[in-house]
């Protein structure tokens, strides 16, 4: 991570927990419905669409841990209700400084996105047992997830210049100015283009 490119503290504590939490427990709500289809084919399948969300927790806490995540160890406003890549974090790798480096951070984070990849395509087959609707349903309703979730959640949180969801909502807002840190008066932030 470049030296300049830090933790945006005056998002600390997260402002929109009330939104995050009204975005995300639907979200999991739905992921705990397709873990408990798939258990109905087999609990193998069930352990594999648990084991994708779990990977992807794992792979998640390095990511944490290198972007010096403000959020770690408490409340964190993380995508795809991936909660447990914080305390992960904490837990791994604690309050020591670790071994920094850009290659292991990709590897980590295209690994995190492998679980997540995984989430929306895994159970798919498994899914259109139950109708064309179900699948087209399941994947607007991560789509919509996403999208909502960068307009809402990423403006606001502190790792969002770092953070591949971060990059996300800056595509999506096409632009849009962003909060820079550091440029106004007695915690007052200006709004800049860059």
């Amino acid at each position: 991570m470049p030296d300049e490119v830090r933790p945006d503290m005056s998002c600390v504590p997260f402002r929109r927990k009330g939104a995050y939490l009204a975005l995300t427990v639907p979200f999991l709500a739905l992921l705990a419905a397709v873990f408990a289809h798939l258990w109905t084919f087999s609990l193998g399948l069930a352990l594999v669409f648990a084991g994708f969300y779990l990977a992807m927790c794992c792979f998640q806490a390095y990511c944490c841990a290198y972007q010096d995540c403000p959020y770690a160890g408490g409340f964190c406003p993380a995508v795809a209700g991936i909660i447990p890549a914080s305390s992960l974090a904490r837990f791994i790798y604690g309050r020591r400084e670790i071994g920094r480096s850009r290659r292991a951070f990709r590897a980590h984070a295209v690994l995190a996105i492998g679980g997540w990849l995984g989430l929306i395509v895994f159970p798919l087959r498994w899914l259109t047992r139950l109708g064309i609707c179900y699948v087209v349903g399941y994947v607007a309703c991560h789509g919509i997830y996403y999208l909502a979730f960068a307009l809402i959640v990423c403006p606001v949180c502190a790792i969002r210049e770092t953070c591949p969801g971060g990059g996300l909502q800056k595509i999506v807002r096409g632009g849009q100015p962003r909060l820079v840190r550091g440029r106004g008066k007695g915690g007052n932030h200006d709004w800049e283009k860059r």
